[in-house]
Parts: structure tokens; sequence; C-alpha cells
């Protein structure tokens, strides 16, 4: 696969460059001249942070503790932007959206995770625009006098796609993570992405997506827990 030969090339390359235990960001964020770079742990402590000036920000220190972080972009009058990283030691290219600031940042890593949150996040931002595009041209045919003159079952099947579409445009992220799992059966993030998500209302969708991850995935830590809970909202009566 294309994506994860790019990551392993990346990996080749900073090798050299970054020490032992070292984390370096970089980051060019567009339109924010001023503002804060904050690394928060997943109990909401910050772990580190920098200045952002004249829309650029660098920072390396010694980096002991793999995993899941939140990583905080502020500017004046913007407000927070709060985005999901994987942090361990190695190289990170960050780069914000200049006209959509809130979107998912452009991060080249040499961390294969983290990779595969930036292609998952990405993604995700592109099915969120196919949905509600498709829910827009769908109301403008309903809205348009001429459906009206359909004949009854052309019109029943222009409604059930409207709501059907409208019914997708509530889960953008399940339909997300479901193509970029047919893509990816191997990513690690799947699971806990799922285990963020509201599985609970809607189990067996969540399910399938499980089904589709390799066995590896399947049987690791978060694949477990993930299938527990799959297993215990489908069992359970409805409304309890």
């Amino acid at each position: 696969m294309k994506y994860f030969f790019t990551v392993l090339l990346l990996a080749v390359l900073a090798s050299g460059c970054t020490k032992k235990n070292q984390i370096e960001f970089t980051g060019t964020t567009p339109g924010i001249n001023d503002g804060s770079l904050i690394i928060k742990n997943i109990n909401d402590t910050i772990v580190c942070q920098t200045d952002i000036k004249a829309g650029k920000f660098s920072l390396s220190r010694e980096w002991a503790d793999a995993g899941y972080y939140y990583m905080t972009i502020t500017k004046p009058g913007l407000g927070m932007l709060v985005f999901d990283v994987y942090l361990e030691p190695g190289s990170y290219t960050i780069t914000t959206n200049a006209q959509k600031p809130y979107k998912y940042p452009d991060i080249q890593s040499t961390v294969k995770i983290q990779n595969e949150l930036t292609a998952f996040y990405h993604l995700s931002d592109t099915v969120n625009e196919r949905l509600q595009k498709n829910v827009r041209e769908l109301t403008a045919q309903m809205n348009d006098p001429k459906t009206r003159t359909l004949p009854p079952a052309a019109y029943a099947s222009l409604t059930a796609k409207l709501k059907d579409a409208q019914s997708q445009e509530l889960k953008p992220g399940a339909n997300a993570l479901s193509e970029f799992t047919d893509k990816y059966p191997d990513n690690e993030i799947a699971p806990r992405i799922m285990l963020n998500m509201n599985y609970k209302d809607d189990p067996l969708t969540y399910y399938k997506i499980y089904r589709k991850l390799s066995p590896a995935v399947q049987n690791s830590g978060a694949g477990k827990t993930l299938k527990h809970w799959l297993d215990f909202y489908m069992d359970k009566p409805e409304g309890k």
C-alpha cells in the first residue's frame, strides 16, 4: 500500500536527524500569526507548549510516554482548536488549513500511528463534505416544483433517498471509518476511535467495521475491549 510505504520512507529519512527519545515539532499556521501550541494528555494536563510567532512554531524535547494526546492551537479571537494526536519520539511537521483552520491539520510524521490518524481525519472531512452535498442536492430536488409531478413510485423513491442521506449525514465518522478500514484493515487506530464514538446506539454498524479489521488488530487490547462492548450492546434489550 502506497500510504504505508510513504510512512516507512519518512521514518528512514528522519531516523538520521532525530535524536533518540527526542520529539520534534515544526509547524506552519497560515493566518495564525500569534498564538500557542499546547499538548495535553488524556487527563487534560498540559505536557508542553510553545508560542506561535509569525505563523511558525517549533519545539524539541525529550519524550518518554508514547500514547494519545490532545494538540491545542490557540489564536486570539479564534479560540482553541483541539486535535487528536499520537505522540512518541520522532518528528512531526504540522501545517494547518489556511481557509478552514478547524479542519485536521496536515501532519507528516515518522510515527506510523500518527500518519494513520492524519489519513483517517482527512478522509473523515472528505466524507462529511460528500454526505452534506448529497443531502443538499436531494433536498433541492425535492423542493423542485417538477418533483410534484413525478409518478407516486418515483416520488417515494426520491423521498426514501433523501431520508437515507439525512440518516448517513448524522454519522460521518462511522462512514469514514468504514471506508478507511476497507483500505487499511491492519490500521491500529480504528478500535480506539470507535470506542470514542456513539457505538451504543448502533452497535451492529460498528460491529461490521470491526469485522473488517485484521485478526491482529481485533485481538489487540483496544480491539478486545471494543468487541466486549459491541457484544454487550448488541445483546442488550432495547431501551435498557
